[in-house]
C-alpha cells in the first residue's frame, strides 16, 4: 500500500465516524425534514443533536450552524451574500482577501464582486505567509464591505492570527470570513466564532466524511444572507435541500474528536513531534532542502512545505508512484502545470514554487511510514539531480 502524505488534500474517514453513520444508511434512516411521522422526527432529532454538538465546540448557538456539502459550497455562499450587504452598505464597494486564500475563495469573491460593482483587493503576505498588517491597515482607508482570510493555509500551513485580524477588521465595521477548512487539526475550535461573523468548515480534512461541511454564521449576520440554493426553505431558508443524515452525524462526530474538555484523538502536539523528526531526517538525507512558510512552531501541526533546489517537484512526485502520496499544491490545483500561486505570493520565485512539495502526516501515519519516505525522497532526488 501506498504511503500515504497528503492528509490535507483528505483524510481517511475515523472508525468512530463510520460506526456513527453506518445505521443510517439503511436501519435507521430517515429524512430529517418529513415532520408528519416518527421515522421523520427522529431524524430530525439527530440533526438537532448534530448542531448542537458542533455548537457546543465553536461556542456558538446551535441555529448559527448551516449545513453544505464541503467547504467550497459554504465559501462561496458567504460571499455571494455581498449581494444583500452591499445594498445595505452602498458607501463600502470594496472587498479584500488575502493573496494565498483558496481557489474557492479567490474565484468567487472576484466573480461576485464584479456582479454587485464591487472591487477586489488582495492583501499581502510575508515569507512566513502571515497577512501583512500595515497593508491591511493601508486598504482599510477605503470604506470596506468585507474581508476573508484563511484560518489556517491549506499549502503551507501557515497560522493566522485570527483574534489581532478580527480587532483591526471589527474596528473597521467590516465584515469577516474566515475558511476555517484546515484549522481544527491546529488550533482551538473554540477561538473561532468569537472572532468572526462566517466560519466554514469540511468534514473530510478533520476525518469526516466527503461530501459535508458546515458554517458557523453569526445570527446578527443571518438576516442579511441571501439563498444561494432554493427549493423547500430548509435551514431557515439559508440552503435548501433536503440533508444528508448520515454524513450530518458523520461531520458532528468528526468534531467531537477535537472537543477541547476531553483527550482528543488528533493530539496536535504529538502531530507536531513527528512532524518535526520527519523534517529533522528529510535535512539529513538531503541538506540542500528548504523549509516553504513559517517556521515549525507557527504552521498546522501536520505539515511540511519544502523546497528541492534542481529538481521539477512533478518530476519527483511522478517518480515516486506508485509508493508514496504528495501534492506539489491543493488537492483543487495539483492538476495544473502553473506553480503554486502561494508559494508565488510568499516568495515571488516560480522557479521554487515549481520545486515545491507539500507534505502533510496525521496521527495515522507511522514512523515506519516517515523512514521509508525519507529513503524514497533521498534516492530519487539523489537520481534526479544526478540526471540534470
Amino acid at each position: 500500500m501506498a504511503i500515504y502524505l497528503d492528509h490535507q488534500a483528505t483524510t481517511p474517514t475515523h472508525p468512530s465516524v463510520i460506526d456513527a453513520m453506518q445505521r443510517l444508511w439503511r436501519d435507521d434512516f430517515g429524512n430529517p425534514h418529513s415532520s408528519e411521522h416518527i421515522v421523520g422526527w427522529n431524524a430530525n432529532s439527530k440533526v438537532e443533536k448534530s448542531k448542537q454538538l458542533i455548537a457546543d465546540i465553536l461556542l456558538c448557538e446551535a441555529d448559527e450552524i448551516v449545513f453544505y456539502s464541503g467547504a467550497t459550497e459554504a465559501n462561496n455562499h458567504a460571499i455571494f451574500s455581498l449581494s444583500n450587504l452591499s445594498k445595505a452598505l452602498p458607501d463600502r464597494q470594496q472587498v479584500i482577501i488575502s493573496s494565498i486564500e483558496h481557489k474557492c475563495v479567490i474565484e468567487a469573491a472576484q466573480f461576485w464582486a464584479e456582479n454587485f460593482n464591487l472591487h477586489v483587493e488582495m492583501v499581502g503576505v510575508n515569507k512566513d505567509g502571515h497577512v501583512d498588517l500595515e497593508d491591511l491597515k493601508k486598504l482599510l482607508e477605503v470604506p470596506t464591505l468585507f474581508c476573508s482570510i484563511m484560518s489556517v493555509n491549506n499549502e503551507v500551513g501557515t497560522v493566522q492570527d485570527i483574534s489581532k485580524l478580527s480587532q483591526i477588521l471589527r474596528g473597521k465595521g467590516v465584515f469577516f470570513h474566515s475558511d476555517c477548512a484546515q484549522a481544527l487539526k491546529a488550533i482551538d475550535g473554540n477561538s473561532i466564532a468569537e472572532f468572526v461573523d462566517i466560519a466554514t468548515f469540511s468534514g473530510h480534512k478533520i476525518g469526516g466524511p466527503q461530501g459535508i461541511g458546515c458554517a458557523f454564521i453569526s445570527g446578527n449576520l443571518q438576516s442579511e444572507i441571501v439563498p444561494l440554493t432554493l427549493g423547500g426553505g430548509q435551514q431557515n431558508g439559508l440552503r435548501s435541500g433536503t440533508l444528508p443524515l448520515p454524513l450530518v452525524v458523520g461531520l458532528a462526530k468528526a468534531f467531537e474528536l477535537f472537543r477541547d474538555d476531553e483527550k482528543p484523538i488528533f493530539t496536535r502536539q504529538n502531530l507536531a513531534n513527528m512532524r518535526d523528526v520527519f523534517w529533522t531526517e528529510l535535512q539529513k538525507g538531503i541538506p540542500d532542502i528548504q523549509l516553504n512558510g513559517p517556521d515549525l512552531q507557527f504552521r498546522h501541526p501536520g505539515n511540511l512545505n519544502i523546497y528541492f533546489p534542481g529538481v521539477r517537484a512533478s518530476d519527483l512526485l511522478m517518480m515516486l508512484q506508485p509508493k508514496l502520496c504528495a501534492s506539489s499544491g491543493s488537492a483543487c490545483s495539483s492538476g495544473s502545470i502553473e506553480p503554486s500561486y502561494v508559494l508565488q505570493a510568499l516568495y515571488g520565485d516560480p522557479v521554487r514554487a515549481q520545486s515545491s512539495i507539500r507534505l502533510s502526516i496525521d496521527q495515522s501515519t507511522t514512523d515506519e511510514n516517515l523512514r521509508d519516505a525519507v529513503e524514497m525522497f533521498r534516492a530519487v532526488y539523489l537520481e534526479l539531480k544526478r540526471s540534470t
